[in-house]
């Protein structure tokens, strides 16, 4: 698994960074339109509780779109050569919160409105996804990657 989206030469894919780009890049557009579409809707028969989930969760979509297109792009740059794998490698680099989703939207998402309920979802698991590609990138040990085929290897030496 790993070998299909880390390249002999540790960097992303670059389809599933393209992929990645792209999705984070239409996610951004679509979720513009829609706070601009809803902007002069009132939201005030959420009630006090919901109206700050709601608006706590408009900041974390936004943050979550922005911090993964800036990763995108960095590593888009460690694929074209402008930028080097130790300075994306820098945690002033990297995503910032690795933990921004990591709690629910509300106790009662079924009475947020259903379009920003999905468009939450969809940011979420690119943030996710995104994540974990982070993790594999920077904090996996390559060199160890898979303990039964290093096993295996050394048997067949013998």
């Amino acid at each position: 698994m790993i070998n299909d989206v880390i390249t002999q030469d540790g960097t992303l894919d670059s389809a599933v960074l393209d992929e990645l780009y792209n999705e984070a890049l239409d996610l951004s557009g679509r979720v513009v339109e829609y706070f601009q579409k809803n902007q002069k809707e009132s939201f005030q028969h959420l009630g006090p509780e919901l109206m700050g989930s709601y608006t706590l969760e408009c900041n974390r979509i936004t943050t979550g779109i922005m911090q993964a297109m800036s990763w995108c792009l960095m590593q888009k740059g460690v694929r074209s050569g402008e930028v080097s794998s130790e300075e994306v490698a820098k945690t002033t680099n990297r995503l910032s919160n690795t933990e921004l989703f990591n709690v629910p939207v509300s106790s009662d998402n079924d009475k947020l409105p259903n379009e920003f309920m999905n468009y939450s979802e969809r940011v979420r698991a690119l943030y996710g996804r995104i994540v974990r590609l982070d993790r594999l990138l920077y904090e996996v040990d390559k060199t160890n990657e898979n303990p039964v085929r290093n096993l295996m290897n050394k048997i067949e030496k013998i």
